[in-house]
């Protein structure tokens, strides 16, 4: 059940679902470690306040230049009000992820969701 002060008001707002996959290994093929999902996901919820984790793993396969590539990843899902602020944080919070992953992009996407 939402907050007492969202209730009536939720109906009104526009959201966002951002979706993150986030992968398990460098991309030298070591394991990534733990704290840094476990760091993640607080960065998360101390930023927006609740966040959804799939720990199961998701297995990603792509071609690249003729060669065939596969990984595996974790996902993370927010769903937040759709607002210049929320856009420019998960394009910084990118950022940050390539950087604490070693990755050269993350795969992150965004929608709009109707919250009934």
């Amino acid at each position: 059940m939402p907050p007492p002060s969202w209730r009536g008001s939720i109906r009104t707002m526009s959201f966002k679902r951002y979706e993150i996959l986030l992968p398990t290994r460098y991309n030298d093929g070591l394991p990534v470690e733990e704290e840094l999902f476990t760091r993640t996901r607080r960065d998360l919820v101390a930023a927006l306040g609740s966040i959804t984790w799939y720990p199961e793993r998701l297995q990603g396969i792509w071609s690249h230049g003729g060669e065939i590539f596969e990984d595996t990843n974790v996902k993370v899902v927010v769903d937040v009000e759709d607002t210049p602020e929320m856009r420019a944080f998960f394009q910084g919070f990118k950022e940050t992820l390539k950087e604490r992953f070693r990755q050269l992009d993350i795969w992150m996407v965004s929608y709009h969701v109707e919250i009934h």
